[in-house]
């Protein structure tokens, strides 16, 4: 993260005063990992990669968390201990061995307990470079980077003519679907057949996660990754600031292998929030969150800012709420049949990263509030129906209470 001393030192200041970290009330995770053959795996990391708070909203960096980067390995049964945890904290692991395909395992809670079965699988030896990109993390400095996590996001295929073609997702197209750097910030990543390039996302604790574009092959890339920038900024209403209130970031460009994950940051109690480690470069969307805001009938628009360079502190300043709007409406089917029970419509704003759920009742009426100003799609699944012209649902401005919105669904035509 930019800046990293002075961010490990915030969480731990905010650990103090929140009570987080005392030896008479920390936690501990237990688990056991085993093979897709149900023998316990011997030797294995296993890394506590990132945290979030049980309750309320972060205020800083999931990977900045004093207990990340602690490790354990597992014993002759398979079974590790990772002691002296914040009790107050979720966790995500990081599990490595050689000879199997690394594995996150995700939401763990020290106070419900052993951690489940986390189960490896045997990764296949690749002979064939051309279905391998081998690289080396380091900072600007050229140091390495241990622990850094690469994740596949998509995959370049030249075609018989030389085009190039690229496939997203299909996790189980790879032999791997993420890696671990080790001590020397070194890694690999296979592909199930022959490829060009892949498109991989590193993230390094402390750093600014990246997208490379990389040819397979037998040479091993150096991969730079930096601070990135921070950005600031406060959520207000009517003069008064708002605290316990969550914020997305997501960039503006979401193509396939060009978007970074959406990140999740809280207010303070003065209405204030810092992102740190924000990849330059880009274009960003910045939105106070829906459901965080919608019992308070309060919301925002997107505001879009830039990150040009590492180091950069961008301050978006004040982000006024207003009166948020509230969407009613009801689902008709065309064939006059009665909307099957747990169906559900998502809305979704245009602008943002952003979106609520709700089910539709028996009589087709659902019902959304905290809704800021703007365009929304709002999409209903119903089993066996489609809703517009293309059948992803309509689109709905919303710039005043919409109390009598009316989605007409037809029978889906039949795949072929």
């Amino acid at each position: 993260m930019r800046n990293w001393v002075s961010t490990l030192l915030a969480a731990v200041s905010c650990l103090a005063a929140l009570g987080i970290g005392r030896a008479d009330e920390r936690a501990t995770i237990t688990g056991k990992i085993t093979n897709s053959a149900g023998n316990p795996v011997e030797h294995a990391t296993v890394l506590v990669y990132s945290a979030g708070v049980k309750k309320g909203y972060a205020e800083f960096c999931p990977t900045c968390w004093a207990d990340c980067g602690k490790r354990t390995t597992t014993d002759a049964d398979g079974n590790f201990t990772i002691p002296s945890l914040s009790p107050d904290l979720i966790f995500t692991l990081v599990v490595l061995r050689d000879g199997y395909s690394a594995k996150y395992v995700e939401k763990i809670d020290p106070a419900k307990g052993p951690a489940q079965t986390a189960t490896l699988k045997t990764r296949p030896p690749v002979e064939d470079v051309s279905q391998v990109v081998r690289g080396a993390v380091v900072d600007v400095h050229g140091r390495p980077l241990r622990d850094a996590v690469i994740e596949q996001e998509g995959v370049g295929i030249r075609g018989p003519n030389g085009g190039m073609g690229h496939s997203f997702g299909g996790a189980k197209n790879w032999i791997d679907e993420m890696a671990v750097t080790n001590e020397k910030g070194e890694f690999e990543m296979a592909y199930s057949k022959p490829a060009a390039e892949m498109i991989l996302q590193v993230s390094a604790r402390g750093m600014a996660p990246k997208l490379f574009t990389e040819p397979t092959g037998a040479d091993r890339k150096t991969m730079v990754v930096s601070d990135g920038a921070t950005v600031r900024g406060r959520l207000m209403v009517n003069g008064k600031p708002v605290a316990n209130a969550e914020v997305g970031l997501i960039t503006h460009e979401r193509r396939s292998g060009t978007m970074y994950s959406e990140v999740l940051i809280g207010t303070k109690e003065d209405g204030t929030f810092t992102i740190t480690n924000v990849p330059a470069g880009r274009i960003w969307m910045l939105y106070p969150k829906m459901e965080s805001l919608a019992a308070r009938g309060i919301g925002s628009q997107a505001v879009p800012f830039e990150t040009k360079d590492d180091g950069q502190e961008v301050d978006v300043g004040d982000i006024r709420l207003t009166a948020a709007h509230m969407l009613k409406g009801r689902v008709v089917l065309s064939d006059g049949k009665p909307i099957p029970p747990g169906m559900r419509v998502t809305v979704g704003a245009d602008q943002a990263w952003d979106n609520q759920m709700a089910e539709i009742g028996a009589d087709g009426s659902f019902e959304f509030h905290g809704l800021p100003a703007g365009v929304y799609g709002v999409h209903p699944s119903v089993k066996g129906y489609r809703a517009g012209s293309d059948g992803f649902g309509i689109e709905a401005l919303v710039n005043r209470d919409v109390t009598d919105l009316v989605i007409r669904m037809e029978p889906a035509p039949p795949l072929r």
